[in-house]
């Protein structure tokens, strides 16, 4: 479709191209959970370029791509959007760019986001509280949750409670965090604090959780936290109002038309009933709630969760009707008291119409480890991720992702996030003092294959295993084989205790088998073999060498079974990159560290300094530099700042006008910026390597590095040489 495409605001933002070959059809209802996110769309065809603009809640876009055979030929693929509009909304805007092309689509929104009043960048949010310059380049870092109790359906019953962390405990990590690691910039946010533990029980949030020490514990911690620098964060919920809460009253809930009441999700405390947000603001200001909790702990920072994540609600209550205008309105409201009170406020995801009245969003650049929360979006729609909000209002607002990930899984999403500059978020941390109480997870140097699989008989097959093995294995594992369907899931298995066990596996390999596996009656196709080591009972799987699935499989390869035959093919693919590549530390400054430890080091020192250069900049262009788009670079400001990644299988050359031939293996990077640069190649200012390293470099002064007198120099891992300054 002549490189067509749509730009659609989507979290970040993602770029759907006309020429995908995937038919669908997709809504994107303005500001809802993976909806539009900002008020426009925009159209790239024939070099030219269309934004289309509207004001109202109640507009959807509705896309919808149909393949084949066209009467507008020689088009295989046509992409259609359109506007539904309802309750009011009245019209949309269409403004034709002329010559123009994603960035020119963002510089056009920016100047409509200004006309809504919407555009408050953070010269004019840190002339208010200058503190909040204290978001630029801090990780966000959440201890989620110190108190988990779950309930039943109707929070009566209690089926469970734990305690991940006390307050002495979390004091102790802040602790870590800074005089350990050396992490100076760190938003520290605590969920699971209020009475009854994490999404129990509100509003009725205090006393501080007793089993974690109480409101005495929580004041000595957030004391010690915001003595370290840090931000110390609370983390809350207006929302969401449960049965068992002493507060409870349906007065205070949202209704549906016929008077019934709005559910929300079945979360930790039971089923969730929505709290009309002008109802919730009437909460939050009750002498017990924020004004208590500004008393008693003195935050620097609160978080309210879903305020702006979940879509904008209508209520039929007669007593406090709402439109989708009003809900904003009064939620607007309710973040603009509690940043009043507290002086930074953030909340869940972020949508442009929280801008004037927040300073972080938590869950825009990512979910669980990856791009949206529906993790088939992309591949759904054909699409990729094209970060125009960085180019709106990444001057206005500090974003992080959400929920937690498999560090050991993570290359891709750290990638991403040095190419929008912007710091991770690290919400998968061990309860505890883990770094003290958990022994450190190292990858089992082991790789398993297939040697050969032979038919017995129609239902049944023999099939023999061979183990790679670089290192001996300490502990005791069993094997578990798993036949799938292209997706992954499970339709037959070959689980069992290998003989002889891993603890008496020596290199250079092990032979396990012939084993006989039974076809289970009906079934026949392809299937993939995916292999690993667990332990029972609980199931912890081992990290090996190997094509991993992301769930701690290695697939080896693909079975066709048929009514006369078993036939077994080897895969194809190698690993290219290693998506645990920022958890390494060897010849580093974290060798030796709990692999979380590791991982947070080397990540916060690069994507720390990053964010803080371009807080204030705008990103001004983000372009795939090989036909499969795998390869890409970012600039910032006037091009001051440049990122060039590799999300691709081979390694990437290119030429830097400031360090010669680059090299980049998959998931290397680069960044360069006159005080600070980071790079991860086989090829760097003219430097070889065998080991590709990890360094970043920092001029601590202020000067460009070429002329500083004092830089800091962070190595990661691999080989331990830097050319710098003709040495």
């Amino acid at each position: 479709a002549d490189k067509g495409s749509l730009i659609v605001p989507v979290r970040l933002g993602m770029l759907i191209p006309g020429d995908s070959g995937k038919e669908f059809e997709h809504s994107f209802p303005t500001f809802s959970y993976e909806g539009c996110h900002m008020e426009m769309f925009g159209a790239l065809k024939f070099g030219s370029a269309v934004l289309v603009t509207w004001h109202n809640p109640y507009v959807t876009l509705r896309l919808r791509s149909i393949v084949g055979e066209m009467k507008l030929k020689p088009y295989k693929q046509l992409l259609l959007p359109s506007l539904e509009l309802s309750s009011g909304a009245k019209g949309f805007s269409i403004h034709l760019l002329g010559k123009g092309d994603y960035t020119s689509i963002a510089r056009a929104y920016r100047e409509v986001a200004k006309g809504k009043g919407w555009l408050v960048t953070w010269r004019e949010k840190l002339k208010e509280n200058p503190e909040r310059s204290k978001l630029f380049g801090a990780v966000n870092f959440k201890l989620w949750t110190c108190l988990a109790r779950r309930m039943d359906e109707e929070s009566k019953k209690e089926e469970w409670v734990r305690v991940n962390w006390t307050f002495e405990q979390a004091a102790k990590i802040a602790e870590h965090l800074k005089n350990d690691l050396g992490m100076e910039k760190v938003l520290f946010i605590l969920g699971g604090w209020i009475h009854r533990g994490y999404d129990n029980q509100h509003p009725d949030i205090l006393p501080a959780a007793p089993e974690c020490g109480g409101n005495e514990a929580l004041a000595d911690c957030a004391k010690r936290v915001k003595g370290l620098g840090y931000l110390f964060c609370l983390h809350d919920n207006y929302q969401d109002m449960y049965r068992d809460a002493p507060s409870w009253d349906e007065s205070y809930i949202m209704k549906h038309r016929d008077g019934s009441l709005v559910r929300g999700g079945r979360w930790l405390g039971g089923r969730a009933y929505i709290t009309c947000s002008k109802k919730a603001l009437e909460l939050a200001m009750r002498p017990q709630n924020l004004p208590a909790v500004k008393k008693l702990f003195d935050p620097n920072a609160y978080f309210i969760d879903t305020t702006f994540a979940a879509g904008l609600y209508e209520c039929f209550d007669k007593a406090h009707p709402l439109t989708r205008l009003d809900d904003m309105f009064w939620k607007q409201e309710l973040c603009r008291y509690a940043r009043n009170l507290f002086g930074i406020f953030g909340s869940e995801c972020g949508r442009e119409w929280g801008i004037p009245v927040s300073d972080f969003f938590e869950g825009l650049s990512g979910v669980s480890g990856t791009y949206y929360h529906d993790a088939n979006l992309l591949n759904k729609l054909g699409a990729t991720v094209m970060p125009i909000f960085e180019m709106v209002y990444r001057d206005c607002i500090q974003v992080y992702g959400k929920y937690g990930y498999d560090i050991f899984n993570s290359a891709e999403y750290v990638l991403h996030h040095i190419l929008i500059a912007r710091p991770l978020n690290y919400h998968s941390i061990p309860s505890g003092l883990y770094w003290h109480e958990r022994k450190p997870e190292m990858l089992i140097d082991a790789k398993p294959s297939v040697v050969s699989v032979k038919r017995v008989d129609q239902s049944t097959f023999n099939i023999t295993y061979e183990w790679d093995i670089k290192r001996p294995i300490e502990d005791a594992w069993r094997v578990f084989v798993h036949f799938t369907d292209a997706s992954g899931n499970i339709k037959f298995q070959n689980d069992h205790d290998p003989t002889p066990p891993t603890t008496d596996w020596k290199p250079p390999k092990v032979v396990i088998g012939p084993l006989s596996v039974r076809i289970p009656e009906g079934v026949a196709g392809t299937f993939e073999i995916r292999m690993g080591l667990f332990k029972p009972p609980q199931g912890e799987r081992a990290r090996l060498r190997g094509v991993d699935d992301g769930q701690r499989r290695c697939i080896v390869g693909r079975l066709h079974i048929s009514a006369t035959e078993v036939k077994f093919e080897p895969i194809e693919r190698e690993i290219k990159g290693d998506p645990a590549l920022f958890t390494r530390a060897e010849n580093g400054w974290a060798e030796g560290m709990h692999p979380l430890d590791r991982f947070m080091k080397n990540t916060y020192e690069i994507l720390s300094p990053l964010n803080e250069i371009t807080s204030q900049m705008l990103m001004s262009s983000y372009s795939f530099l090989t036909p499969d788009g795998k390869v890409r670079k970012s600039t910032f400001g006037d091009g001051q700042v440049s990122v060039v990644a590799n999300m691709g299988e081979q390694a990437y050359e290119y030429n830097s006008n400031r360090f010669g031939k680059v090299i980049l293996p998959p998931y290397g990077f680069t960044v360069e910026a006159q005080t600070f640069v980071a790079f991860h190649a086989k090829s760097f200012n003219g430097l070889n390597y065998e080991d590709a390293p990890l360094f970043t470099l920092q001029s601590l002064d202020g000067k460009p590095l070429e002329q500083s007198n004092l830089v800091r120099i962070y190595h990661g891992f691999g080989e331990p040489t830097l050319r710098w300054r003709g040495k």
